[in-house]
Order: structure tokens, then C-alpha cells, then sequence
């Protein structure tokens, strides 16, 4: 194709192109920014996750120097998840760059170059978004596609029960606040039943105005030396109580009105154990090209190729992604009333 050999450059390479999108950390939401999802990339376009029956116990004594104690044998499961496949399609024509190219001038490639990355990283950003939610989805133990469609239900997957949501009482002012979080706190212990570094509370906005507010975590507050004028102060993003960080989630005006509703609704948080040890893992599964076959996945993808009418090129961005909560057991569902 005259004239249009530009996109026959390294730069436009599968390779170099998706090495370029995956360079900006562009991270739109605050489960992402959380980092407590474990990323890896896989080989194969399905995860196992593997279950065991085995409980902690108690070991009896045994005399020095004889035989210990013995177990049977733990049953095992391997439970399969198909890696979503998400792309976004475009396109670049040629007389979108007919005035940036000229022969022999590097600045101009680097030009095209950087309007096609652009378009790429757009779309990446989009991609991003998409695995935003999807870790919502993980932290709720049920994953749904932009239209709503069930992707995956942990609790059915795992074959658990869904924890009731536990009411706050955050209308009540009566209610104490730090006694009615403590059973929350004590149900994810007993359901984890192993070392955690804390709790972390993701909350819709007012839900967790409700909470700043409530009159007994004012007065909890002040006792342990909080001053008062900082109370009455604007609702922090961010506070410690009860053992837990809790956050305010904002999805943002632009992803509601896409999805037809919030991340995370107004009225209700999501409480989730954070430092175990892959509780909640994303995994990036390779693309489907030829180059990319049982390769370690990446984030992102981008190709670009010649349109069959010779009037641009054809590109897309795609993500292979799955986020997982492991024990959706240990998940809990806070409602303002």
C-alpha cells in the first residue's frame, strides 16, 4: 500500500503498541488504588482456584522420639473460571494523518505514532474502568457485564452461603455503632479463620456521611482525643474506626450513567479483610492472536492493521481479565438502616 508504509514501522508493532498502553498507571477507581487485588498474569484463558477441606486443629502431644499425630488425606477441588474477554474496535484513516506524514522525517512518525497511542490509551483507560468494576463485582461476590448479565456468582461457584447484610442502624440514634460493628468484625474472623492485617470499608456517600455523623462514633471519637471542631468539620474521604479504614467510594457521575447505577450504592458499604494472602487476585490472560498464544497475559493489548480498502488501518485494544474474591464467605454487605 503506497504511501501508507509508515505503519510498517517498529513503532506500530503488536509489541510495541501494547507495550506503550500499558505503560500509563491510570487507575480511575479506589479498589484499584487500594491494592488489595494480587495481579498476575496466566498462560491459559481459564483460572482454578483450588479449594480444600482440611479445618485447623489442634495437635495432641506425642513422646519425643515416636511416631506423631496422623491425618487423612484433604480432599481437593479445582474450580474453573473462564477469563473474560473484553475489546473496544477503532480505527485510524489515512487522511486523519495525510498532513503529519513526510518522507524521511522522524518527528512526523513520532507524531502518527503518538495520535495512535492516544486512541489507544483512551480506549485503555475505558478497559481500566471496566476492571474497576469488575472488582467491585469481586468485592459483592457477584461479577455483572455492563448490561447487568451475571459473569460470575462467587457463592454459587464456592458453594457458600451469602452473609446477610447487617443493618447499622445509622437512623437510630440510639444505636452503638462500634458495638454493632464488632459483630461484623468478629463474623469475618470466624469466617476467615486465619491472620489479616485489618479491615477496609468502601462506602457509598450517604452511607458513610450517616456514619461520620451518628452520635455514638462522635462520642467514641472524642474520647479517644479527637477534637470536637474537627467533627463538626466537612465528612473526611477517609477515617479510622473500629479496627477498620473507612473510605468514601465515589464512582463519578460519567461510570454511573454508563452502568445505570453506582459501583457501590449510596446507601450501603462493603467490608473486606485486607493482608491474606491472595483473597483477592485479577488475572490477565493472553490475547487471542497468533503472537500471543500461551504467552503470560498482559493487561492490555493493541494491533493495528491495513483496511482492506486501503483507505487507513484497523486497530483494536483488548483486556483478558478476571478479578476473584477466593473466600466470599468472609464478604459483608453493610445497609444504612
Amino acid at each position: 500500500m503506497p504511501g501508507m508504509d509508515i505503519f510498517n514501522e517498529d513503532a506500530f508493532s503488536l509489541v510495541s503498541l501494547t507495550a506503550a498502553i500499558n505503560k500509563p498507571k491510570y487507575r480511575p477507581g479506589q479498589i484499584s488504588q487500594a491494592e488489595i487485588f494480587n495481579e498476575d498474569g496466566v498462560t491459559t484463558t481459564t483460572v482454578y482456584v483450588e479449594m480444600r477441606d482440611g479445618q485447623l486443629a489442634l495437635v495432641e502431644p506425642t513422646p519425643r522420639g515416636g511416631p506423631g499425630e496422623t491425618t487423612g488425606s484433604e480432599k481437593r477441588e479445582g474450580i474453573p473460571f473462564r477469563v473474560p474477554h473484553y475489546q473496544r474496535d477503532d480505527a485510524v484513516l489515512a487522511d486523519e494523518v495525510q498532513n503529519v506524514r513526510a518522507f524521511g522525517s522522524d518527528s512526523d512518525l513520532e507524531t502518527v505514532v503518538d495520535r495512535v497511542e492516544k486512541r489507544g490509551e483512551r480506549h485503555a483507560q475505558d478497559l481500566t474502568m471496566t476492571l474497576e468494576h469488575q472488582r467491585c463485582g469481586a468485592i459483592k461476590g457477584v461479577i455483572l457485564t455492563k448490561g447487568g448479565k451475571v459473569l460470575s456468582n462467587l457463592y454459587t461457584d464456592f458453594g457458600v452461603a451469602t452473609p446477610a447484610a447487617v443493618s447499622m442502624e445509622l437512623d437510630v440514634d440510639a444505636t452503638d455503632v462500634g458495638e454493632v460493628f464488632d459483630g461484623v468484625r468478629y463474623g469475618i474472623e470466624d469466617a476467615l479463620d486465619e491472620p489479616y492485617n485489618g479491615l477496609h470499608v468502601f462506602a457509598g456517600r450517604d452511607f458513610h456521611t450517616a456514619m461520620w455523623r451518628h452520635k455514638s462514633l462522635k462520642e467514641t471519637l472524642l474520647a479517644s482525643g479527637i477534637p470536637a471542631l474537627q467533627l463538626r468539620n466537612a465528612v473526611p474521604d477517609v477515617f479510622e474506626f473500629g479496627g477498620a479504614t473507612w473510605e468514601r467510594y465515589r464512582t463519578g457521575a460519567a461510570a454511573t450513567s454508563d452502568l445505570g447505577s453506582p459501583y457501590i450504592a449510596a446507601n450501603e458499604a462493603r467490608v473486606v479483610p485486607i493482608g491474606v494472602t491472595d483473597l483477592f487476585i485479577t488475572r490477565f490472560a493472553p490475547a487471542d492472536y497468533e503472537e500471543t498464544v500461551n504467552t503470560l497475559g498482559l493487561p492490555f493489548y493493541m494491533k493495528q492493521w491495513e483496511m482492506k480498502n486501503g483507505k487507513g488501518r484497523e486497530m483494536e485494544v483488548q483486556m483478558n481479565a478476571i478479578s476473584l474474591c477466593t473466600r466470599p464467605e468472609v464478604l459483608r454487605k453493610l445497609t444504612l438502616t
